[in-house]
């Protein structure tokens, strides 16, 4: 038992140390968790901070699709008590136990009889609930085990933390950080990638795949920052670029590329009819406008729009730009 359980520990150490891909990570802990609990149903359940709500990222056992798209909410069942509490609990008897919520029982027709949750907890910040049902050999968990995976999650809520430290610098080397828009550095790689010999674009006449590219820029956008200062012209930035991402789709890309330039790509299939877009977007940037506090200084938005092949996404990109120019001038 002992040569187990640090066998166990050893696997997952190395897990945790090998990879910053958290469903990887994941997979392997939930793994050994099966071979060393042999538990009827496992999960980890994780909690989204937005919604306070807790969902599976991982589950095997019974019926399991229909739980695939379930939510608990935080202090809800034994899973929920202990994403609140950042407490496990160990319920040799789930039915004796006034936590206990059959919501999922009665979804899949299953009866719990023995659980423990452990909560994944670091540095205060509780990332989510592994959770064990029933022991397959139809006797009761023990308080051992119960300590068991409590380690077991320890290890894996540091494993989940560094991860999102991970993605969070990612997350920052691509995003502009004052708009939270992709930034130059990501218009250039997929500049780089639609551009490559090898892309699909290369073969859009047969794909029907071809973008549309929007070159925007603020207009008056100088004078704000001269008569009000540059913390009100970031504020002129967010509010325009707000209004921008409800004009675009969540699939569209949208960067800002300079001081007050931005950058739209939107993906079409040129065999659907697609006059909609464009004739949205002219209606949308209508809208598009910052006043100043004392209301003597209005930013607008010029713009040009191209459409063509991925593949030609730069010359695209400099004939919105002239478009946008002899707009913004008047030629």
């Amino acid at each position: 038992m002992e040569f187990r359980i640090k066998q166990m520990y050893a696997n997952i150490g190395k897990l945790i140390t090998s990879s910053l891909e958290i469903h990887d990570i994941v997979d392997g802990v939930m793994i050994e968790i099966k071979s060393f609990f042999n538990p009827e149903h496992w999960s980890l359940l994780r909690l989204d901070h937005t919604s306070d709500e807790l969902y599976f990222i991982y589950i095997q056992g019974h019926e399991i699709e229909k739980l695939k798209q379930f939510r608990l909410k935080n202090g809800e069942g034994i899973a929920g008590a202990v994403a609140k509490t950042g407490k496990s609990i160990f319920v040799p008897d789930a039915r004796s136990d006034s936590r206990f919520s059959d919501r999922v029982d009665r979804l899949i027709n299953f009866k719990t009889r023995s659980i423990i949750a452990v909560p994944l907890v670091h540095r205060d910040v509780v990332y989510g609930v592994i959770e064990i049902v029933n022991s397959e050999n139809q006797k009761q968990f023990s308080e051992d085990e119960h300590l068991i995976l409590k380690t077991i999650a320890d290890f894996t809520a540091i494993a989940m933390a560094n991860s999102s430290l991970y993605q969070k610098v990612i997350d920052q080397s691509c995003h502009d950080n004052l708009t939270g828009l992709l930034n130059r550095k990501m218009l250039n790689d997929y500049i780089t990638q639609w551009a490559g010999d090898d892309h699909p674009s290369r073969r859009y006449t047969d794909t029907g795949e071809e973008i549309i590219v929007i070159y925007m820029d603020i207009n008056n956008f100088k004078c704000v920052n001269d008569n009000y200062g540059h913390r009100e012209g970031d504020r002129a930035l967010v509010h325009i670029t707000g209004i921008l991402k409800n004009i675009f789709r969540n699939e569209d890309l949208l960067f800002r590329i300079g001081g007050d330039e931005f950058l739209a790509v939107i993906r079409i299939n040129t065999r659907e009819d697609n006059s909609h877009i464009m004739q949205r977007i002219d209606e949308a940037f209508g809208n598009v406008f910052y006043t100043s506090p004392d209301g003597r200084v209005e930013l607008t938005v010029s713009y040009g729009i191209r459409k063509g092949s991925p593949h030609n996404i730069n010359n695209l990109i400099n004939e919105a730009d002239s478009v946008m120019y002899d707009k913004k001038h008047g030629t």
